[in-house]
């Protein structure tokens, strides 16, 4: 999609043809594996119809704003607990590597950890990730275990959106974008029949 504005719409839609599962938090509609590819991450314009815009700010401000010292998300990617003890900016180390070296493709981080996430009630999403200069742009892949699209994805991409634009600015490319994986890509029964009988 060109802008989260523009292709949210279209994700939505994909759910016409998704299986219906039952899960412990609800029957849902579920897309395993779904990839989205978002050309301009400079663009953080939310959806039209989006109704949770409250949401897009507190998310952002477990990354940029002023919850970043108790969100997990943070802690994960900017303070990572080595062995040593000593916290790791994963994110500043990701960047630096791409600065010495535009070809790397070692510059990733990990925002799972096993010993707390594997069987926790509400485990870590996104799960990792990587940076790459391809051609002109910054590429930041991103994994998400799990997204609630109705809900949750806007938040996550437009806040992914804006990490993948600062690092791009950081480096010099030409542009940023984004390429997102979710192993579980899905909408609640509940919030589907809302979108469908907004969509008629």
């Amino acid at each position: 999609m060109a802008t989260v504005a523009a292709g949210w719409a279209d994700v939505l839609s994909i759910f016409v043809r998704a299986d219906r599962v039952t899960t412990r938090h609800g029957i849902c509609f579920d897309v395993p594996g779904l990839t989205v590819r978002l050309r301009n991450a400079a663009d953080l314009t939310p959806p039209s119809g989006y109704l949770y815009p409250e949401l897009i700010k507190d998310y952002r401000d477990r990354i940029f704003g002023d919850q970043r010292e108790s969100s997990l998300l943070y802690q994960r990617l900017r303070g990572w607990i080595g062995p040593d003890g000593a916290p790791i900016d994963q994110l500043a180390q990701a960047t630096e590597l791409l600065r010495q070296d535009a070809h790397s493709r070692s510059a990733v981080f990990s925002m799972w950890r096993p010993e707390e996430d594997l069987g926790g009630r509400f485990p870590g999403s996104p799960v990792g990730g990587a940076l790459r200069i391809v051609g002109d742009d910054l590429v930041l892949f991103l994994t998400a275990r799990s997204v609630d699209v109705w809900v949750g994805f806007v938040p996550e991409m437009l806040t992914f959106a804006q990490l993948a634009a600062g690092a791009a600015l950081a480096l010099g490319t030409k542009g940023a974008k984004v390429c997102y994986h979710s192993w579980s890509a899905h909408i609640y029964e509940v919030d589907y029949l809302t979108y469908l009988a907004g969509a008629s």
